[in-house]
């Protein structure tokens, strides 16, 4: 039985990573975009990040303008958790002009 539920926690985990991986890279790009808008980008990253249920933990800015790169990290919480188990979960995405 405890096969099974560890198995379960680990799929759930898969997937809330998975989750913000697809959020980080989501925000990158709405980052770029902001930055070629002459926006600001990481405040375009954060308000995605919170869109897509992920808090932006980074977002580094490289060029300006048409000539950007801009790399995001979001926070994952791993739930459920478990004592001596990683409690959250980090994940990066790049995107660029």
């Amino acid at each position: 039985m405890s096969v099974f539920l560890a198995a379960g926690v680990l799929i759930q985990w898969f997937a809330l990573i998975r989750d913000g991986e697809q959020a980080a890279e989501l925000a990158a790009l709405a980052a770029v975009a902001a930055a070629v808008e002459g926006e600001s980008p990481c405040a375009a990253a954060a308000a995605s990040g919170t869109r897509n249920g992920a808090a932006v933990s980074g977002c580094v800015v490289r060029g300006s303008g048409r000539h950007v790169v801009v790399e995001i990290s979001v926070l994952v919480a791993l739930e459920p958790s478990f004592p001596g188990g990683p409690r959250e979960a980090r994940r990066t995405a790049t995107a660029g002009t």
